[in-house]
């Protein structure tokens, strides 16, 4: 979640906006070292509880306070439940809300969530005018070991890539999944595992959902971020997981001018892609229907000029659209939180 929002908070206008920023983790890294250098507090709360935590976020007497947690590993709604900041904002960490009466807002964005979702959930959603998913370029290592040759992959093989857990691989993704291999022989979906124990989910539930091992390929994690863009100088196309699309894999993809094929539902899980890709102007590949999911993907995996169509759309998108540019992403995002501020002291 830091990676993600620091193209957001980095551009953060400093002549209106103090940041504080709080640690949930004992670790330390590079990326801690970038936000101490830009925030006027920075507090590890590991240690303390949620109470104490919650005391000292207080005394920084915020008018805004953003959750980039959710309920991901590490999260401590007990502290938000306590409500330290006159106005409390939950932000993109897993689609969804936290479900507290405490939080105030969801910020999204009017393609990641439709109007009918206020009726299921706690939290006022409190759009902004850009994709709410911020966009990070990260460069390709010029060397790596992805290369096809090396591999002994054959030139014909179309490689479908899906760089997520495998909690991703639900019933429905893998039954249409199946149609589209069924329909595309020369196929193979590429997993790279963050932790190689994991290998015989994947598999487990592959067949499962009916698709042989032999239509399965794993290839190892890079060493490193710009180890695992170059992961997609493999991959023809990505197929977008249901009910919980991608977000990082879906953001990776374009940057590296890959197509993603994605399913646009009606929850937020299901409209992550479709935000993207909106914002970016490339939605040659985005279905309303499973039938249309699996025809665009056979598509891609066959008539080559649909393919390269998609890719100069998504080439397009990253030289001038909205996705792409930072400072307009992060006055969306400012707008949205005085917005937000000034509803509720109204209110």
């Amino acid at each position: 979640m830091g990676k993600m929002v620091w193209q957001e908070v980095s551009q953060h206008d400093r002549s209106r906006f103090a940041l504080h920023f709080y640690s949930l983790s004992r670790d330390r890294d590079e990326w801690t070292q970038r936000f101490e250098s830009i925030a006027e507090t920075f507090v590890a709360l590991d240690a303390t509880s949620d109470r104490e935590a919650a005391e000292r976020i207080g005394d920084d007497d915020l008018d805004v306070l953003v959750d980039l947690s959710t309920h991901t590993k590490g999260a401590r709604p007990g502290i938000l439940a306590l409500k330290p900041a006159r106005v409390q904002v939950t932000h993109v960490a897993s689609a969804g809300t936290v479900g507290l009466s405490t939080i105030d807002f969801k910020l999204t964005d009017r393609e990641a969530d439709v109007a009918e979702n206020q009726r299921y959930q706690l939290e006022t959603l409190l759009p902004i005018d850009a994709c709410v998913y911020p966009f990070r370029r990260v460069a390709a290592a010029s060397l790596h070991p992805f290369h096809r040759d090396g591999l002994r992959i054959p030139a014909q093989a179309v490689l479908i890539g899906a760089f997520f857990i495998p909690l991703k691989l639900s019933r429905r993704c893998l039954a249409l999944w199946r149609a589209i291999l069924e329909r595309l022989p020369q196929a193979k979906v590429v997993f790279s595992p963050a932790n190689p124990a994991f290998r015989e989910s994947y598999v487990r539930l592959a067949a499962a959902g009916g698709i042989a091992t032999d239509r399965l390929m794993f290839i190892p994690q890079g060493r490193d971020e710009s180890e695992n863009q170059a992961r997609y100088a493999l991959i023809d196309f990505v197929l977008d997981p249901m009910p919980y699309g991608g977000v990082n894999g879906t953001l990776e993809a374009i940057d590296m001018g890959v197509p993603v094929v994605t399913l646009v539902g009606a929850r937020h899980s299901e409209r992550t892609s479709w935000s993207m890709l909106a914002h970016l102007g490339a939605t040659q590949c985005v279905a309303r229907t499973p039938d249309e999911y699996v025809e665009i993907a056979v598509r891609l995996g066959t008539v080559t000029g649909f393919r390269d169509e998609a890719r100069a759309a998504i080439q397009a998108g990253l030289r001038r659209s909205p996705l792409v540019d930072a400072v307009g992403h992060t006055r969306a995002v400012e707008a949205a939180y005085l917005r937000a501020l000034s509803e509720r002291i109204e209110g």
